[in-house]
């Protein structure tokens, strides 16, 4: 299995690689956990024959900094050709040299990718206009767009839109405090079934564009006016 671990501050340029990364496999083919997932659960899955099929990927969001891998993810006798699964461990924040995980990474010949703070266009004030439930949030992705060309990538898009319910449902174990403040104000502009039917609705919205039944630009309004109000 080949193991890529994205770290850092400067999250637009981490997301976009993960994107590119997605783009080999078929969306049949992600397994992704997100923040929060179950240890357990996601050593269990990883391990599971049927998981590790051929392009395979597995997408691990902030996984525990302790984490250590099974050795038999890593089986030396298989030929290389057949190592065609992925696991790719994605963090929001730069990860101490100190911790476990950078070391098990390297122990099996994994990638790191350190992706520093710096001077980029940020989705955030975006995302926090949603989550006001803000109609400026139409403003400032067009602004966001005539910046820089990855916030016209309505999956790039669509990703940050899942983190985003995503933090408002459950927040994230390794939060900062002023982000747990924060998150609980804008918590308060939905109610968790409305939080919900805004996940099914980035889902079938998803679909609809696989199958061709919106056009981008449609798409990209529509998601944005379903937070508005």
């Amino acid at each position: 299995m080949k193991v890529l671990l994205l770290h850092g501050p400067a999250q637009i340029s981490s997301r976009s690689k993960l994107l590119n990364l997605k783009k080999d496999f078929e969306s049949s083919g992600i397994v992704t956990f997100p923040t929060g997932s179950n240890l357990p659960d996601i050593l269990g899955a990883i391990s599971t024959p049927s998981l590790l099929s051929n392009n395979q990927l597995i997408i691990l969001e902030n996984p525990p900094e302790d984490l250590v891998f099974n050795s038999s993810l890593f089986p030396d006798h298989l030929p290389k050709g057949e190592l065609r699964s992925s696991l790719i461990l994605w963090f929001d924040h730069e990860v101490s040299t100190k911790k476990p995980i950078l070391e098990e990474v390297k122990k099996n010949k994994g990638q790191i990718l350190f992706f520093p703070a710096e001077k980029e266009a940020s989705i955030f004030p975006f995302l926090d206009l949603l989550a006001s439930r803000d109609k400026k949030a139409f403003v400032e992705i067009s602004r966001l767009q005539k910046t820089h060309e990855k916030f016209s990538d309505l999956q790039y898009l669509m990703t940050m839109i899942f983190y985003l319910l995503r933090t408002l449902l459950i927040t994230p174990a390794n939060a900062a405090p002023f982000v747990r403040q924060k998150l609980d104000k804008q918590r308060k502009n939905f109610s968790q079934d409305e939080l919900k039917n805004l996940y099914k609705f980035v889902l079938v919205t998803d679909f609809k564009i696989k199958s061709g039944l919106l056009d981008l630009k449609q798409a990209e309004f529509l998601l944005i006016n379903k937070f508005a109000r």
